[in-house]
């Protein structure tokens, strides 16, 4: 891969994890934040008012979701798609996330479908925002079980990437990998295994064999694989997979909270606990440090927080000394942030 080509995945990737609260600052810092010096006085400036996206998340993270809606819906005044797009589709992201949480899943839903609508208007169906709000909407569809819907979502957005980027592009093959999860949680085991082994390759293709995001594909073939009871595959790609976890700084991996997710409940499943211990705190301490716009953050946390209890547990710990223990975990990570 050229340097080139090289800089491009990052660029791309930055965009994809959807890290992008900083944007959102700046599109209301003018009318949201200014400093203000008091005349009269020794030249301190007040404090910056926080903003609408910053008290939005803030709200998500006391579950004082119909405050966070309101503060998202203020926040999405301040950014446009044509002129903020990132921002935009950011904010409208956390609307979606909160109408979830309230429990308004239709709403969330038909609001995802719009925004991939504005999307394809405004800046066409090949920009990059537009396939994040494709993604988006997919993962919404799954993660309310409407799998069939979902299916043809995230087929879509592969073929586009694939028509974009190419068969053997890094975008692709996690695209792919997204579509053969779902199509294990469907049951149709063979699809998705075919589906895996596509991606990996086209990911050490991209990349290069040796490369450390491939862990990431390895880890999602491993568990397919795992799930659908070949053993001996298995455990060695993801022991294969563990390996780079190990030597490497794994926070700096690409979708790193979803790889180690998945090496946690492996490696619990097959009472390998030492590691499934050390995977599934990595994945913890990884959602409980971040409050950004990560969709991550808030949907996968209690889930990664039970597997994890289900792992000490598992290791003969006792209920006070889990609680204990998840409580420090948490209190260090809000001192991280």
């Amino acid at each position: 891969m050229s340097f080139c080509e090289n800089l491009d995945v990052k660029i791309w990737l930055t965009f994809a994890q959807v890290l992008l609260s900083p944007s959102v600052e700046a599109a209301e810092r003018k009318s949201d934040s200014n400093l203000v010096s008091l005349p009269g006085l020794t030249g301190e400036k007040t404090p910056p008012k926080a903003s609408a996206f910053t008290r939005g998340l803030e709200a998500l993270e006391a579950k004082n979701y119909p405050l966070a809606l309101t503060e998202f819906e203020n926040a999405l005044a301040g950014s446009r798609i044509d002129t903020t797009p990132q921002s935009w589709l950011t904010t409208q992201y956390q609307v979606c996330n909160t109408l979830n949480l309230l429990g308004k899943r239709a709403e969330a839903i038909n609001r995802a479908r719009q925004i991939v609508d504005a999307c394809e208007n405004s800046l066409g169906a090949e920009d990059p925002i537009t396939s994040e709000a494709l993604s988006h909407l997919a993962f919404l569809l799954k993660n309310n079980g409407r799998l069939a819907e979902a299916e043809p979502v995230y087929a879509r957005n592969l073929a586009g990437l694939v028509d974009k980027h190419g068969e053997d592009s890094f975008f692709a093959a996690s695209a792919r990998t997204r579509l053969a999860d779902l199509l294990m949680q469907m049951g149709r085991m063979d699809e998705a295994e075919n589906h895996h082994r596509k991606a990996l390759s086209a990911a050490q293709t991209a990349l290069g064999q040796e490369h450390a995001d491939n862990c990431y594909f390895l880890t999602h073939l491993a568990y397919c694989l795992h799930v659908g009871r070949k053993k001996t595959e298995a455990t060695k790609l993801m022991n294969k997979a563990f390996s780079i976890v190990v030597d490497t700084d794994v926070i700096s991996l690409t979708h790193a909270g979803s790889l180690l997710r998945r090496q946690a409940e492996f490696f619990r499943d097959n009472k390998q606990l030492d590691k499934a211990r050390m995977t599934g705190l990595l994945c913890l301490q990884r959602l409980a440090a971040r409050q950004e716009t990560n969709r991550g953050r808030f949907f996968y946390y209690d889930r990664v927080k039970e597997l994890y209890h289900s792992i000490l547990l598992a290791d003969g710990l006792k209920p006070h000394e889990i609680k204990t223990h998840l409580a420090e975990v948490e209190t260090q990570a809000r001192e991280d942030r």
